[in-house]
């Protein structure tokens, strides 16, 4: 593996660099889009149920501390259900913009990589061509080893170049989705909730 690594050539150590910082924003977004992930039916109902036993108030200081988005940003309807719906709205969009930040950290870079990556891979080959002519037009053309060497560098950073790409535009469309998704589940849950407290006018 380290000899096809130093036979890519100078190309290779950026597409190394471009791997090892597509597999960590992978990990990282997979755990955390996993830990984000929750049913909002479950939400709606868990949250109605604490509204109905504790008031409010109460309700509001449960859904503070927890860990998920959907149920911060569940608090904020909560909090601002006597204004008007378009009021409610802003406030509650205005609250929700560090949440969606926090959802799609990296994602950007993500997609950065996966364009760059088979450009240098393509860069890798093109240098790869340009040493198979500079041995052709200096004469040794009968030496297989120096043909070989740039025949190698040219295959060897497209191929590594394209297995970088795929992968990362498979998870990037899945972290798309999963986003897509989680604010889906938002915005229904805060709707649900507003809804609820205003046809619930006993909950104080």
């Amino acid at each position: 593996m380290f000899e096809l690594f130093i036979k890519g050539g100078p190309v290779m150590y950026l597409l190394a660099l471009c791997s090892i910082i597509i597999v960590y924003i992978i990990i990282e977004k997979y755990i955390y889009l996993k830990q984000q992930y929750i049913n909002p039916t479950i939400v709606i109902n868990a949250i109605q149920n604490d509204l109905i036993r504790f008031g409010k108030q109460e309700t509001l200081s449960l859904l503070k501390k927890h860990k998920k988005a959907i149920f911060r940003i569940a608090g904020e309807s909560i909090k601002y259900t006597h204004l008007d719906r378009n009021s409610r709205q802003d406030h509650i969009k205005e609250a929700s913009i560090t949440e969606i930040e926090k959802l799609e950290k990296n994602i950007s870079y993500l997609s950065a990589i996966i364009t760059i990556a088979p450009i240098l891979g393509l860069m890798g080959t093109v240098i790869g061509i340009m040493d198979i002519f500079n041995v052709i037009s200096g004469g040794n053309i009968g030496n297989p080893e120096l043909l070989s060497k740039g025949i190698a560098e040219a295959l060897i950073t497209t191929v590594t170049g394209l297995a970088i790409t795929i992968p990362g535009v498979v998870f990037y469309h899945q972290f798309r989705h999963r986003i897509d998704m989680i604010l889906l589940g938002i915005e229904q849950c805060t709707y649900n909730i507003s809804l609820f407290i205003q046809n619930n006018t006993q909950i104080k």
